[in-house]
């Protein structure tokens, strides 16, 4: 799908977002706890756009929702952890059953040594960790301020647009991820154009 600017591919991507209340409802909750430097990011927004043209309902296919933060000031995972539980335990409540993954962005390098024994350097802000996420279609975050959606999209939205999968090079990224994340969309949506790493 092509667009005349940068703006009107922008407006049609908030517009679609929108329509998927459940969530506007997560983003919204989100927001309320006031978590610096917040975003939910990736496949939940990328498939949403996805399934609006494919007529499917916003949500199919997507396996969970990811919400990212940057907090300097408290890098322990069992606080992590436990926002991770407040933010679930909370959504249940409104019947929104799905499964969270909530990551500060700020002690990812540490993750990142202890369950992949990879050394990366600390990220210097969620957009910093989304630049280098693994395929372009994934590196995409949506915020809220004052009442208001801002779209996080260092690598723009056509390739989201034109399902174009491409890879992402960077020293804590490889072929086998790649090909493990292409592998799963494969599975669940159609007509992708796929970029060899």
């Amino acid at each position: 799908m092509k667009y005349k600017s940068i703006w009107e591919q922008n407006r049609e991507f908030i517009s679609i977002l929108k329509k998927n209340k459940d969530l506007m409802q997560i983003l919204d909750y989100i927001e309320s706890l006031k978590l610096p430097n917040f975003y939910i990011a990736a496949g939940a927004i990328f498939q949403t756009i996805w399934n609006y043209y494919d007529n499917k309902p916003l949500n199919h296919g997507i396996k969970d929702i990811d919400v990212i933060y940057y907090d300097t000031n408290n890098i322990s995972k069992e606080y992590e952890k436990a926002l991770e539980e407040k933010i679930i335990k909370y959504l249940k409540k409104l019947n929104l059953n799905y499964e969270f993954d909530v990551h500060n962005e700020a002690r990812m390098h540490l993750w990142k040594k202890e369950n992949e024994n990879k050394n990366i350097d600390q990220y210097k802000n969620s957009e910093d960790a989304i630049n280098q996420w693994i395929a372009t279609v994934q590196s995409i975050g949506i915020t809220k301020s004052n009442g208001k959606i801002q779209v996080y999209a260092p690598y723009g939205l056509s390739d989201i647009f034109s399902r174009t999968i491409r890879p992402i090079k960077h020293k804590a990224n490889s072929k086998e991820l790649y090909d493990k994340k292409v592998a799963s969309w494969q599975k669940r949506f159609n007509n992708l154009n796929i970029i060899e790493w």
